[in-house]
């Protein structure tokens, strides 16, 4: 063989194991799992993490658990992270593909594969570890059980986020109430952020303020507002070791814009152990609901066992109650008769460091409302903003006013004033001194008005569903304090921007109303 042809097979040699050692460094290290370690004893949010160069440029990865897919990842162009992640909730339920069915995570060994597609989808590599999942190892309690008591210490910080949405069933509603519109509509969303400052220790008492340090809303999926700490103020309690409050030096009902109590909830007095039931009061709290017009029920408490929840060991409860209340519930706008009332409970409190670590609650309510005199006005806690009239709300100031509470409204352009449900007609008040001032709360008569912070811009907007017909008249009480929001729902027939014609007494009509409030309640690390 001629000396250039072995020289040029050699190089070629050469340029081809230069270009897979290029690929290999352009690819980083080989594809494998780096986290978690083989056999590794794992709880809770387990992160799953391959190296990111080990994936090509238009590659992904999918994620299974026990061959079940849970989902593919690819990295992002601007994310400079070197391992790409993946959180797998090991207290969230897998579905099984051939039933179709959630079934939950077991205590035990379970097997992590992630496959390395091509971008065209093809296989190229995979890895596979398997861990021990141990969510309710570890955890002892007495044989005689345990005394559940909150266990604050002076000084001590404790941070929540609480999120509430509230889901008008519009299907089992009257098409008065919802303006047509069928199935499931997430009418309200809030993120608000607490604070509990433990202020002093008086005997068996504890001396804790509450105070709201943010407060993101949504309304009908829109963005409505985001309040920042300087908009609350802090309400000081009395609070026992089960979680009574004897004493709280504000009446939020006066302020409920300002005003934010996140409810702890109550203990059982006795020891208890896996399996023991008990009852306890329970509040119907609804979002952003002063805590003194809340409802309280006799709840069934259940211990279900114990478990790891955010780092703590925990003890399980579940919470129900099913019943109709005696009287009126207040929600947003309306007051419903005698509504049935359906809770769903999930408690976890951490036993030795005496704290909620996190609650999941829902709230089913199903009643009639009067349709006369009140017209459908959920909106009256979700928004309204100049531009549509809100549900049953006067609108004064050129446009409806807007509330997270319920027929709380905007500013109306400095105005001071309101319209009272009481047949002697308008009563006007003026907002706090160098503040707009805005409609009072009609609900009662003589009722104060409140303004909201001037230099908050208004959004225009256009009704969102339900007609506007109707003549001019009182409708239902008009809003008071709060920030301008999205637009709010117009009133029913006969209504206009919830002003009705003055004239003889007529018999109320009734309208069913059935909704869902969803809430959850989580400890946010230290």
């Amino acid at each position: 063989m001629p000396r250039y042809s072995i020289w040029r097979v050699t190089l070629v040699a050469i340029l081809a194991v230069i270009g897979t050692a290029t690929a290999a460094l352009a690819q980083g290290t080989p594809f494998n799992i780096l986290r978690p370690a083989d056999g590794a004893i794992v709880r809770e949010r387990v992160r799953i993490e391959v190296p990111r160069a080990s994936i090509p440029q238009g590659g992904y990865v999918g994620i299974y658990i026990d061959g079940r897919f849970q989902t593919s990842l690819a990295p992002r162009q601007d994310d400079k992270e070197p391992r790409l992640r993946y959180i797998w909730d090991t207290k969230v339920p897998i579905v099984d593909p051939s039933t179709q069915k959630p079934e939950p995570v077991q205590d035990g060994e379970h097997t992590i594969t992630v496959v390395l597609y091509d971008p065209e989808g093809r296989a190229m590599d995979r890895a596979e570890v398997r861990v021990q999942v141990a969510n309710r190892e570890g955890i002892n309690l007495p044989a005689m059980g345990t005394r559940l008591q909150y266990r604050f210490r002076l000084g001590e910080n404790v941070n929540y986020k609480q999120h509430d949405e509230v889901i008008l069933l519009a299907g089992q509603t009257g098409a008065e109430i919802t303006g047509g519109v069928t199935g499931e509509q997430v009418a309200y969303e809030a993120d608000t952020f607490f604070n509990l400052f433990v202020y002093d220790i008086r005997g068996s008492q504890y001396i804790i303020r509450q105070r709201a340090n943010k407060q993101q809303v949504l309304a009908y999926n829109q963005p409505v507002y985001t309040l920042g700490k300087e908009m609350f103020r802090a309400v000081l309690q009395f609070v026992t070791p089960l979680g009574s409050v004897v004493y709280q030096n504000v009446d939020t009902t006066n302020d409920p814009y300002v005003f934010r109590v996140m409810v702890l909830p109550i203990l059982p007095e006795l020891r208890v152990k896996p399996g023991d039931t008990w009852s306890s009061w329970a509040h119907i709290l609804l979002p952003d609901m002063p805590v003194e017009r809340a409802r309280k029920v006799l709840a069934q408490n259940k211990l279900e066992g114990v478990e790891w929840e955010g780092g703590y060991p925990t003890v399980k409860i579940t919470q129900t109650y099913e019943g109709t209340l005696s009287g009126t519930l207040e929600f947003s706008n309306y007051v419903l008769e005698k509504p049935k009332v359906k809770l769903n409970r999930t408690l976890w409190f951490a036993f030795n460091a005496g704290r909620l670590v996190r609650s999941e609650s829902t709230i089913e309510i199903e009643g009639q409302v009067p349709t006369g005199a009140q017209p459908a006005r959920l909106a009256g806690m979700m928004g309204g903003m100049p531009g549509a009239p809100m549900m049953g709300a006067p609108t004064m100031g050129g446009g409806a006013p807007y509330s997270p509470y319920a027929g709380y409204g905007a500013p109306m352009g400095g105005m001071g004033g309101g319209i009272s449900e009481d047949v002697r007609g308008m009563r006007s008040r003026r907002g706090a001194a160098g503040v707009p001032g805005i409609p009072g709360a009609g609900a009662r008569t003589g009722a104060t008005s409140y303004g909201a912070p001037p230099g908050v811009p208004g959004v225009p907007g256009a009704p969102m569903m339900g007609p506007t017909s109707g003549a001019p008249g009182i409708g239902g009480r008009t809003a008071r304090g709060g920030f301008p929001g999205i637009p709010g729902v117009p009133g029913m027939p006969g209504m206009r921007g919830g002003l009705r014609t003055p004239g003889p007494m007529q018999a109320r009509e009734q309208a069913p109303l059935k909704l869902k409030v969803v809430q959850s309640v989580q400890l946010l690390q230290q």
